[in-house]
């Protein structure tokens, strides 16, 4: 499966949160340089775990919510590539 995966990060209390757009997937970090690492964390984590199950990876996700979408086309990029996130700030 090849596919560019979208993140919007912002800030939540002490806590800066990745939300993946394509799936309703998110995590937190506490400091901003933390942003890239965990990104790929998560993403390679999910992928493992759906492997283990035999399923597609990211089965039974569904799209984030709407409100993350516009967070995303407000904010400006911080990391570039296959996967790509914007700082909404």
């Amino acid at each position: 499966m090849e596919t560019t995966l979208r993140a919007v990060v912002f800030r939540e209390g002490d806590w800066w949160i990745i939300q993946i757009l394509e799936y309703d997937l998110a995590t937190q970090v506490r400091r901003l340089e933390e942003v890239p690492g965990d990104l790929r964390r998560l993403i390679v984590g999910q992928i493992a775990a759906n492997a283990e199950c035999g399923v597609e990876p990211f089965h039974g996700f569904s799209k984030a919510p709407q409100k993350y979408w516009k967070m995303y086309e407000r904010s400006r990029t911080i990391v570039a590539g296959r996967i790509e996130a914007r700082l909404a700030a």
